[in-house]
């Protein structure tokens, strides 16, 4: 007998995520924007003090791996409660706002490339250092190709890679109808095949090797976390031998990205060449999933039982914007941008430093708050008599 794809299955219902949303979840995916918003505005002082200077992994890994997470969430629950058809809907409805939103961000980004010449000057050519060229120098062309998604700029491309490893749910979802265990397994054979054999989706012709983050690659981010928050795997329990091993492996890639530390002590300099050579961002290279890794459980075997941290007033800006990852990932693509831009007029000293970067985080605190506002739609409560 088939099983209704109305139903759950019994390995969907027996992998419900926790009811009770997790401090940590909203907490680290807000930081995450912060840090990309930071990574993505040229000429930041901050850039280089954000994790990636001090490690293999950066932002990127923990961004795609919470939102993997979130998924099992926002999703799992779908197809545990509802079923395979409708969870599959529910996921078609997501990715119609997410390829809506990548549109209206690439034109966006696009027309301030044209209002930032036309302020400052056409020598400013802030299509070529946003790196537009293809989208003006062919616009018929990149115009079908932005439309397909085979044509996804450079800092525009993370959402795109969203999109195609959440299209990528219902097929999980139905293998674990036949064992959970099946979608890690498929997860990282997908990963390993598409690094060895260079599978990646079309780009623009200047980008022959495809997206630069290959979707067939960073897909095991995603899932990894998916998997977790939908319980098909475990994650390794809290023990002082995994948390030394984890810690060793932070410490490796702090020496490794550190000349100080690599320049000065013997040997580690030819460490770090070889590091350097096998770093591919574009499949997530295992050593860069390894560090993320280690570093997932080094804070959470810190954070445990310490979890309430997080719910502080301290954290509650942070956890507002994790809360409305998409508003404020796309506000922070746009104040990343725009911050570049008052850094061209403004120069990059000191006082343009901390003016630009507070204003710009200020603005994407704004757009959280907002944005949860007008969810919380004010206007259908009771007038207070």
């Amino acid at each position: 007998m088939q099983p209704d794809p109305e139903k759950p299955s019994p390995a969907l219902a027996a992998s419900s995520p926790a009811k009770i949303r997790d401090p940590r979840l909203d907490f680290f995916r807000g930081l995450s924007l912060f840090i990309i918003l930071v990574s993505h505005t040229r000429n930041d002082a901050l850039a280089d003090w954000i994790p990636a200077r001090f490690g293999l992994s950066d932002a990127a890994n923990m961004f795609v791996f919470v939102s993997g997470y979130a998924g099992g969430i926002a999703f799992g629950g779908v197809y545990r409660r509802r079923g395979w058809l409708l969870g599959t809907a529910r996921i078609a409805l997501r990715l119609w706002q997410l390829y809506i939103a990548q549109l209206a961000i690439v034109m966006l980004v696009a027309a301030m490339a044209v209002a930032a010449d036309l302020l400052l000057g056409s020598a400013n050519d802030h299509v070529g250092v946003f790196q537009l060229d293809y989208l003006f120098g062919s616009p018929r062309e990149a115009l079908l190709a932005i439309v397909t998604l085979t044509y996804v700029p450079h800092y525009l491309d993370i959402l795109p890679v969203y999109i195609a490893v959440i299209a990528m749910v219902p097929a999980a979802v139905a293998l674990a109808r036949l064992s959970p265990f099946l979608v890690p397994v498929v997860s990282v054979a997908l990963w390993g095949l598409a690094t060895l054999y260079g599978w990646d989706l079309p780009n623009e012709p200047s980008e022959p090797r495809g997206w630069f983050f290959d979707p067939f690659c960073w897909q095991v981010m995603f899932f990894s976390g998916f998997a977790i928050s939908m319980r098909w795997v475990r994650p390794p329990p809290i023990n002082q031998l995994i948390f030394w091993a984890a810690v060793a492996v932070l410490l490796a890639g702090l020496a490794v990205t550190q000349p100080l530390i690599f320049q000065t002590v013997p040997g580690l300099e030819a460490a770090q060449i070889w590091v350097v050579a096998h770093a591919d961002k574009t499949t997530v290279d295992p050593l860069q999933y390894l560090h993320f890794m280690a570093l997932a459980y080094v804070v959470v075997a810190l954070l445990k039982g310490h979890e309430h941290l997080l719910l502080g007033k301290w954290a509650r800006p942070i956890v507002r914007c994790g809360q409305q990852s998409l508003a404020v990932f796309l506000s922070g693509i746009v104040l990343a941008y725009l911050a570049g831009i008052a850094f061209d007029a403004l120069g990059t000293g000191v006082a343009a430093q901390i003016a630009v970067n507070a204003i710009a985080f200020a603005l994407t605190l704004a757009v959280a708050y907002l944005v949860g506002w007008f969810k919380a739609k004010p206007w259908s409560k009771e007038a207070a008599s």
